[in-house]
């Protein structure tokens, strides 16, 4: 299941037209971080009768907590970033992904910020011509009209492997190597983000899978506990 993740959008109406995107492409289910004074009546006046999706709606306070389950985070930028995918290949990957995945989009006025782009497993884009940035629900429905599209397509057989690990784990991860990196001095405590989150990045990129973080988590451990 794809989740389209909104992170605190600023408007209930374009949440509606996202809902009501959702409902025209079957895309996926719709999670919204921390919306700012939101309308359940201006939503729905957009949502054109996509009620089912708003009902369904899940409304969390942070987005690690809307990735928890998660085994593949993409997050959408209007930014041109060396590396980024467009919808289609998006799509692809979404489909093919072993569990629960999700597909982050930013607020209206300013995107994701840097902090959490780096945090992705992969960084998707939307080609434009003149003008860079697309209304939030657009920019949903271009990424859901590809994912009806590719469901479209003969499906392949399903990946083999181990399970991947989730957001949930990856982030105990990070803040138990924060903890211990920390105490070791290899870490600038005024600003230890960005170096640890560029360090982690290796570890996404190679789509590790449970047993392989449980390891990780487990020498962490052993290391700390004779860290003095």
């Amino acid at each position: 299941m794809i989740r389209f993740v909104l992170h605190r959008p600023r408007s209930s109406q374009n949440i509606g037209a996202a809902a009501r995107a959702l409902a025209n492409t079957g895309a996926g289910s719709l999670w919204v971080v921390e919306p700012l004074g939101f309308d359940r009546a201006q939503a729905a006046r957009l949502a054109a009768g996509a009620d089912a999706i708003l009902d369904s709606m899940r409304v969390v306070r942070t987005l690690p907590e809307a990735l928890e389950e998660c085994v593949d985070v993409v997050m959408t930028t209007g930014r041109t970033i060396k590396g980024s995918i467009e919808p289609r290949e998006t799509a692809e990957r979404l489909l093919a992904a072993t569990g629960e995945c999700a597909l982050v989009f930013g607020d209206e006025v300013n995107g994701l910020p840097a902090v959490d782009l780096r945090r992705a497993n992969a960084l998707a884009t939307i080609p434009t011509a003149e003008k860079s940035s697309l209304n939030l629900a657009q920019a949903v429905m271009v990424f859901g009209y590809e994912i009806l599209l590719a469901k479209r397509e003969p499906p392949r057989p399903p990946p083999r492997g181990a399970e991947l690990a989730n957001e949930r784990l990856l982030g105990l991860l990070r803040d138990r190597a924060q903890a211990l990196l920390l105490r070791a001095g290899f870490l600038n405590p005024q600003q230890p983000d960005r170096a640890l989150d560029e360090m982690l990045q290796v570890l996404r990129r190679a789509r590790p899978t449970r047993r392989e973080v449980e390891m990780l988590l487990g020498a962490l451990d052993q290391v700390a506990r004779n860290v003095r």
